[in-house]
């Protein structure tokens, strides 16, 4: 499977074609899937196309015919959902058993061996590396010794809905080759996020912060619903301004109050969400220090996809069926 870079796409970019009529799908793909030791098929068709960077890409498979076999650890997580027909997959580890159904997605951790059956025409899938998710749990001071595991997410509309709203805006951008590496990190940022949001991780053992920007960064988030200025940070972790300023930018790549605003965007998120009685916008705006409402619309919508007014409606149109269950 060669790749098809024309020359405007930037160099960690690559696009991905394979088409076959047989059940040969390559070993290239073999080796992506752990499926090297061979699946189980009667393939008549095999289209597998793709396109994004080596931390985040975005494929898609259609398919004619029915197939079984074994998938070894990998290098990538993959997100992925059908739009039609069966699957099922079993987790080598303890035997759960993960029923596939359309338009619901799932999350298959890289380390993770699973045995699948699939009777479906179209698949389409998230590749995430390792390091952009161990990246975003590190901007949330998470760190995770060991594999990254996640569990699977059955609420479908409160917690996966941001996440669909963020691949279906975003897909096309994934797969432009135009974009430069700047714009494209930002993207993969934004596209990890979304996916530790939406599936929830199997904590492990993680130390305690032991860098002052480290500290930083776990006192802001401890106290982001507050009024805070530059000098309080600093002042909490023993740094002069100018010190926290370069500690957070060496390590974080942000500035202590870039870091405070998206932890009150996530701060509102998490209410919004969550969606209690007497619940708005403005208020939960206000509640977290976001007072100009405009500004924090745009702010939440760039980061989640979707303006807070949407969040808000799904939680509560999820409660509602909650209760008339």
């Amino acid at each position: 499977m060669a790749p098809e870079s024309p020359e405007a796409d930037s160099p960690s970019f690559r696009r991905f074609h394979v088409e076959a009529i047989s059940e040969d799908r390559g070993a290239e793909l073999d080796r992506i899937y752990g499926t090297g030791g061979g699946i189980d098929s009667a393939l008549e068709t095999f289209r597998y196309v793709g396109a994004g960077d080596a931390d985040v890409s975005m494929r898609g498979a259609e398919v004619e015919g029915t197939r079984s076999g074994r998938m070894e650890p990998r290098a990538d997580h993959i997100v992925f959902w059908v739009a039609d027909g069966t699957a099922s997959l079993e987790d080598t580890r303890d035997g759960t058993v993960l029923e596939v159904t359309p338009g619901h997605p799932l999350l298959l951790s890289a380390s993770v061996a699973y045995t699948f059956s699939a009777d479906i025409r179209k698949l389409t899938m998230v590749h995430l590396s390792d390091r952009v998710l161990r990246a975003e749990l590190a901007r949330r001071q998470r760190f995770v010794r060991g594999p990254l595991l996640f569990d699977q997410q059955p609420d479908i509309e409160v917690a996966l809905g941001p996440l669909r709203a963020i691949i279906r805006s975003r897909a096309g951008q994934v797969m432009d080759g135009r974009l430069d590496e700047a714009q494209r990190a930002a993207l993969n940022q934004q596209i990890a996020a979304a996916v530790i949001d939406a599936f929830p991780l199997v904590e492990g053992a993680e130390p305690e912060p032991s860098t002052a920007a480290a500290r930083a960064a776990a006192w802001i988030r401890d106290n982001a619903g507050s009024p805070l200025e530059l000098r309080d940070i600093a002042t909490a972790v023993g740094l002069s301004e100018r010190g926290l300023q370069s500690a957070m930018r060496r390590t974080y790549g942000e500035s202590p109050m870039e870091r405070l605003r998206a932890e009150r965007l996530e701060g509102a998120r998490r209410e919004l969400v969550a969606g209690g009685a007497g619940t708005t916008v403005a208020e939960t705006a206000r509640r977290w220090h976001l007072t100009h409402l405009g500004r924090f619309a745009g702010a939440y919508a760039e980061r989640f996809g979707e303006p807070p007014s949407v969040t808000l409606r799904r939680a509560r149109a999820g409660a509602r069926e909650r209760v008339e269950r």
